[in-house]
């Protein structure tokens, strides 16, 4: 009979490690190459929407935002940075023989970069990309599931800071039977309505 485990799938950019000053400053790069100075605080959720008030256009923005500080250079200057929890969570729950995945919405070559910068490669089992322009990680949660072995899995749990990074444990279930579930990570304390919400990767201990 094949040994079933607990599994747990993190998120990587603003889960595990901190690349929001980067995003901020590749935004802001972005609309000062187009002639146009925004200050940080003006960058929410959807800076299409914040380029269509200044004028500008998707395909515009996309290629003034494609001209930004590579990965490589932002990690060596310092501009991502580790969650200092980051280590002893992933120790910790290695230590108790949960096995660990990582589904991350980037370029493959990206995501290896940073895993690489950090030293986080060794931690995971399974480590599965997904296009930024996808409009979800349902295809990739449901991929990586199906290499590490449904039948091996007991209970997988989904952890991320937005909705899409926890939503996906509703997919696996419908797909694999698996008992599945979102944890939503929010350092501000904000919540997403019908799953746990933790102020901190360090109460994912008690939960997964």
């Amino acid at each position: 009979m094949v040994k079933q485990n607990k599994l747990a799938v993190f998120d990587l950019d603003n889960t595990l490690i901190d690349s929001k000053r980067k995003l901020t400053l590749d935004i802001v790069g972005a609309f000062e190459r187009l002639g146009q100075y925004i200050t940080p605080e003006q960058i929410t959720g959807n800076w299409y929407k914040l380029a269509e008030e200044y004028g500008i256009s998707k395909e515009k923005f996309d290629e003034a935002f494609d001209q930004r500080k590579t990965w490589e250079d932002s990690l060596k200057s310092g501009d991502v940075i580790i969650f200092p929890e980051t280590y002893e969570v992933l120790e910790s729950l290695k230590g108790r023989d949960i096995r660990l995945a990582l589904l991350s919405k980037s370029i493959p070559k990206y995501t290896q970069q940073k895993l690489d910068h950090f030293g986080l490669t060794k931690y995971f089992e399974g480590i599965k990309t997904v296009h930024p322009r996808e409009p979800s990680k349902k295809q990739g949660a449901l991929e990586l599931i199906r290499e590490l072995g449904p039948s091996t899995i007991e209970r997988a749990s989904f952890i991320g800071d937005k909705e899409e990074d926890v939503t996906i444990a509703n997919d696996v279930y419908k797909k694999y039977s698996i008992n599945s579930q979102g944890i939503y990570v929010n350092r501000d304390g904000g919540k997403l309505q019908a799953y746990t919400s933790v102020k901190s990767l360090e109460k994912t201990l008690d939960i997964i």
